[in-house]
């Protein structure tokens, strides 16, 4: 019984570790994608206002310069007026998924952030991605709550690890009486 508790505490321990690792970690990995995030959007922006501006000085409006793109002889007009249709829709996502970011409580981005990524900023983020320790008020919460999931979830694994060994063990000792024991 003693070597069941010290496992069930190790489990604990090594789960809750885990998830307080994890989850100090998100408040930094959102932060660096909040700003990557913003810089696209910074760059979408700046393409969509070259072209926006372009339409002006022709006396158009965006939409009218797209579909005249569209409808123009040459491919690559007609290529430039989707790059450009496609452009707008890139820079309208990018500065909702920002906008939505940036109000959201800094404790909440990082499920913010989950619920709804750009899998191209957030693949780029993950890839330069370097752990920092949690100095923020935000990060310390993150890892606290990390941590005590962590510990609830060694807690179980352990238990349903502990519960089905000991039907096992009920199941071999019924077998060697021939009592049926239920489960």
């Amino acid at each position: 019984m003693e070597d069941e508790n010290l496992s069930a505490f190790l489990a604990r321990v090594l789960a809750a570790l885990f998830g307080g690792l994890l989850f100090s970690q998100s408040a930094e990995f959102t932060q660096q994608y909040l700003q990557r995030l913003g810089g696209a959007a910074d760059e979408m922006r700046a393409v969509v206002e070259r072209f926006e501006e372009s339409a002006r000085v022709l006396a158009l409006t965006p939409d009218e310069a797209i579909e005249r793109l569209k409808r123009n002889a040459d491919d690559l007009a007609v290529r430039q007026g989707s790059d450009a249709e496609e452009s707008r829709l890139r820079y309208e996502a990018l500065e909702q998924r920002y906008r939505s970011l940036v109000s959201t409580a800094p404790l909440f981005r990082p499920f913010e952030l989950a619920a709804d990524p750009d899998w191209s900023i957030a693949e780029r983020a993950a890839g330069d991605y370097r752990p920092a320790i949690p100095a923020t008020g935000d990060g310390v919460l993150l890892a606290l709550a990390g941590f005590l999931l962590g510990w609830a979830l060694g807690g179980g694994t352990h238990g349903a690890v502990a519960m089905r060994k000991r039907r096992r063990a009920r199941r071999a000792t019924a077998a060697g009486t021939g009592s049926d024991i239920p489960e």
